[in-house]
C-alpha cells in the first residue's frame, strides 16, 4: 500500500488490517472477499470480520445477492461518523480541563502567589521547576548545594534534564559544593555534564540552591528540618532577577575551574 495512504488511514485510527481492506477497497468499483484475499496481505478469515467493523462504522457497504459484493462510501461520507465521534470526545477532554483546572486553582496548601513571586512546598515545586528548565531557551545558571538524601531515580532524572537542555545548544553554568565530588554516587553525573559541555565551577559552600533560568525565571529552595521538606521560590520581576544574578555572578568569581583529572584522582 502507498506509505501516504497507510499514514492517513491509521491517523483516522484504523488498525493495520483495517487499513490494508479499506485501501484496497477505495480503489475499486465493488469487491468480493475472494477478490481481497488477492489484493491485501491479510488472512481470509480477518477479511470477513474487518468488513463488519468497516460496516459498523459506516465507511463500506455491503451488496447483498448469490454473491456479497463490497464497497466504500465516499470518504466524505463515510469519515463523517469519525470526525463526529472524535469531536464529541475532545469536546468532553475540554471540559475535564475545566475541571482539573478548578483543581489546581484550589491548591493554596502547595502554591501561593504574591504577584511576583510564588511559594511552592514538597514534590510539586520539584516538578515546577524541571518544568520550567524544560522551556530554557538560552542560558540556565545553578547553584548547587549539597544534600545528604540523593536517589538514583532523582540523580538521574536531574541529568537527563540538563542533558536536553545542553543538547538543544542552551548554555548551563554550574556551581557546585565541594561536596558533589567527594560523592562517588553523584560524581559520575558531574563528569558526563561537563564533558557534553556544562561550565562548572566548585566552591567550598553556597548559601543555597538557586536556579536562573532565561532571566526570565530564577528560583532557590530552602530546606526544613527534613530535606523532604523543600520550599521553592520563584522570582519573575525584572529588579529581583538583576539582584540575584548579580549574587550568582559573586559567588561564580569566587569558585574554581573544575579540572577533571585532579578531580578523579
Amino acid at each position: 500500500m502507498d506509505k501516504k495512504l497507510f499514514e492517513i488511514l491509521k491517523s483516522f485510527g484504523l488498525t493495520n488490517y483495517e487499513t490494508e481492506v479499506y485501501g484496497a477497497l477505495l480503489k475499486v468499483d465493488k469487491a468480493k472477499v475472494s477478490d481481497l484475499a488477492e489484493m491485501v496481505n491479510v488472512p481470509r478469515p480477518q477479511i470477513y470480520l474487518i468488513l463488519k467493523r468497516l460496516i459498523d462504522l459506516g465507511l463500506c457497504a455491503e451488496k447483498k445477492g448469490k454473491i456479497k459484493y463490497y464497497s466504500c462510501l465516499p470518504p466524505q461520507i463515510g469519515f463523517q461518523k469519525l470526525l463526529e465521534k472524535e469531536e464529541a470526545e475532545l469536546k468532553k477532554k475540554f471540559s475535564l480541563i475545566k475541571e482539573l483546572e478548578k483543581i489546581y486553582k484550589k491548591r493554596e496548601n502547595n502554591v501561593k502567589s504574591f504577584g511576583f513571586v510564588e511559594v511552592i512546598k514538597g514534590e510539586s515545586g520539584r516538578e515546577y521547576l524541571t518544568s520550567l528548565l524544560r522551556k530554557a531557551q538560552q542560558e540556565v545558571l545553578v547553584f548547587c548545594k549539597y544534600i545528604l538524601k540523593k536517589t538514583k531515580e532523582r540523580l538521574e532524572k536531574s541529568y537527563n534534564m540538563e542533558m536536553e537542555a545542553l543538547k538543544n545548544k542552551v548554555k548551563v553554568r554550574c556551581l557546585y559544593e565541594r561536596s558533589f565530588f567527594n560523592d562517588p554516587d553523584v560524581f559520575p553525573y558531574i563528569k558526563k555534564l561537563i564533558k557534553n559541555g556544562e561550565e562548572a565551577r566548585v566552591i567550598d559552600y553556597l548559601p543555597m540552591n538557586l536556579t536562573i533560568i532565561d532571566n526570565k525565571n530564577a528560583t532557590f529552595s530552602l530546606l526544613g528540618e527534613d530535606e523532604e521538606d523543600v520550599v521553592i521560590f520563584l522570582f519573575t520581576h525584572p529588579a529581583l532577577l538583576e539582584l540575584m544574578k548579580a549574587g550568582f555572578e559573586y559567588y561564580w568569581q569566587k569558585g574554581k575551574k573544575v579540572d577533571l583529572k585532579r578531580e578523579e584522582k
